[in-house]
């Protein structure tokens, strides 16, 4: 199976001299962290939804994701109401050290799937906490469809103040 032919080529003709900069200078990060060659690179950008990911970095690094625990019942992991994972924006990662909820991979799975949304409205510059997604449900069923404990969780973006922001990599 091969993928679908689609191309950037319009989306380039028509950047900015100021986008265009901007993406060569992720162009040259991005290589340098990867171990991409240039070719490499532009098979990455020519599917649209990585180059506007590529334009859309001084956004995406302003914010980072957040599942808190809004209903908790009989949660084997320990999960209670107010408990919080935290993801990194880009690149789209877990923060165990600054979660408080215990890492329970029922509940992460589902996350996991909603993330692509966050970043779709990051990237097309629209406010990240107005998409379709709210409140996510763990994998567990809960008592009365034969699992035992059931949490849900309210997924939003929460911005970072200007003094913690880091870029990948960054210290």
């Amino acid at each position: 199976m091969s993928v679908p032919e689609i191309s950037t080529k319009e989306m380039m003709e028509n950047l900015t001299d100021e986008q265009k900069a901007m993406l060569a200078a992720q162009k040259e990060r991005f290589m340098a962290k990867h171990g991409m060659t240039s070719e490499e690179f532009d098979k990455y950008v020519s599917f649209p939804c990585n180059l506007k990911l590529m334009l859309a970095g001084d956004v995406m690094f302003k914010y980072r994701i957040v599942a808190e625990a809004i209903e908790s019942k009989f949660c084997g992991a320990g999960i209670k109401v107010g408990d919080r994972f935290i993801f990194q924006v880009v690149p789209n990662m877990f923060l165990p050290e600054e979660s408080t909820a215990p890492c329970c991979i029922k509940a992460l799975g589902p996350l996991a799937d909603h993330m692509h949304g966050i970043w779709e409205r990051l990237f097309e510059h629209l406010e990240p906490n107005d998409g379709m997604t709210v409140c996510v449900p763990c994998m567990d069923n809960g008592l009365d469809y034969g699992g035992l404990g059931h949490v849900v969780f309210r997924l939003f973006c929460e911005e970072i103040p200007e003094d913690q922001r880091k870029m990948p990599g960054q210290k």
